[in-house]
């Protein structure tokens, strides 16, 4: 039984949708490794044998290097998990003696499951801990929006609160006692600058504000900032980048994963 440190790269355009996954790795005793492109995952491999290559297959689309034919040829005993947005992609992992290729999504805790299975008496046995489960207050005047955000935040181990009338906002805050917000800018009768700004007049500061808005001009940012926005996330974007800010801004990142984002949000 090897006694090393294992090592394990991950390669993946989204990385917030794994986040939980790294962070439990690295809890078990796993030096985890994170590049979000081509190029950054071969450097990330210059002078380490990563014994687990998690691989999103969509990095090697267009003129990109393959890299699931780079990293197979180079590091030949690594366990390598492909992980595929398009069905025709999982052809190619055919013959490779993958340890798993499949459609994504996948669970962290599927994931775990497998490298676990991989690592044989290499990651550590520690007790689980209790899962934190930050509130996120969500308000914005769409329901299909508020739905959107929810069924997301949930599913990623959020407590959610949603609030269809920014009016209600404000007198609600006390009871539902979030550890962030998210505010739609472009809303009826209060928008969401002038309610964050009163949020931050009653509140002190208490909480992060996101504001989540189709106006997305550097003016617009600007105000955002200015009326009192910690963050100011555009609309459209992938759930990814919605789980990279709320991760931040809800404290539920290791310094790893803090260190990563903060020079990209």
């Amino acid at each position: 039984m090897s006694t090393t440190m294992p090592v394990i790269l991950q390669a993946d355009q989204k990385l917030g949708e794994t986040r939980p996954l790294r962070t439990e790795l690295r809890r078990r005793g796993a030096r985890v490794l994170m590049a979000e492109t081509v190029e950054k995952a071969q450097a990330a491999v210059s002078d380490v044998t990563p014994d687990i290559i998690l691989l999103d297959d969509d990095l090697s689309d267009g003129d990109a290097p393959d890299l699931l034919e780079t990293f197979s040829t180079r590091f030949p005993d690594a366990g390598i998990i492909l992980l595929s947005s398009k069905p025709e992609g999982l052809a190619r992992g055919l013959g490779r003696g993958l340890l798993y290729q499949g459609l994504r999504p996948v669970s962290s805790q599927t994931l775990l499951d497998l490298i676990v299975e991989a690592l044989p008496g290499r990651l550590k046995e520690v007790p689980r801990e209790e899962p934190a489960h930050p509130m996120v207050l969500c308000v914005d005047d769409d329901a299909q929006t508020l739905k959107s955000l929810s069924r997301l935040l949930v599913r990623h181990g959020y407590r959610v609160s949603t609030i269809q009338n920014p009016r209600d906002a404000l007198s609600a805050i006390p009871s539902i006692g979030p550890d962030m917000a998210i505010i739609d800018v472009a809303m009826p009768e209060i928008d969401g600058c002038e309610l964050a700004q009163k949020i931050r007049e009653q509140y002190r500061g208490l909480f992060p504000i996101v504001m989540h808005s189709a106006k997305s001009s550097d003016a617009d940012r600007w105000s955002g900032f200015r009326y009192g926005a910690d963050y100011y996330l555009p609309k459209p974007c992938e759930p990814h980048q919605i789980l990279d800010v709320v991760d931040y801004y809800a404290d539920q990142l290791d310094r790893e994963e803090r260190q990563f984002l903060e020079g990209r949000l």
